[in-house]
């Protein structure tokens, strides 16, 4: 029998008996509201990742914009990382599609403050709207071409 206190107390030890009782296929001994909970909260998990990983590359695709004098190979290999990584979550996990929009509007709030703070420029410098669509955030060849790695208009190799 299980014991639901140990999803308080013990977690891994909780999971382990969820797991075995999951594959023996055995109801009786799932902690069903705790596994109901468990769920939920990995789906959250999984769009907030999606949103930080947004948010950190459109902040980079604003410092790649607005400060092009400033431009680094590590800007260019997390502008080429994020769009790798936000591509395979979503091929992964392609019910995270349609979280999308509401994320990447979420995303870049967060990552024009970021860029403000980090190149120094005022907020207001930086479009209140994200300046761009899915398709251009994530186009390799789009603003810092990353198509081929550390190959840029700006000479960075």
């Amino acid at each position: 029998m299980f014991d639901s206190s140990l999803y308080r107390k013990d977690f891994p030890t909780w999971l382990e008996q969820q797991i075995v009782a999951l594959q023996q296929q055995d109801g009786r001994n799932l902690d069903w509201e705790n596994l109901a909970e468990e769920l939920v909260s990995m789906g959250i998990s999984e769009r907030n990742q999606l949103k930080s990983r947004f948010a950190v590359l459109l902040a980079h695709l604003l410092k790649w914009q607005y400060q092009a004098n400033k431009r680094s190979i590590s800007w260019f290999t997390t502008i080429a990382n994020q769009r790798d990584d936000i591509e395979d979550l979503l091929e992964e996990n392609p019910g995270l599609r349609q979280y999308v929009p509401h994320l990447l509007e979420k995303a870049y709030r967060n990552a024009r403050r970021e860029a403000a703070a980090e190149t120094g420029l005022a907020l207001k410098v930086f479009p209140e709207d994200c300046p761009y669509n899915l398709v251009q955030i994530l186009e390799p060849s789009f603003l810092c071409d990353t198509t081929d790695d550390f190959q840029n208009s700006t000479g960075i190799d």
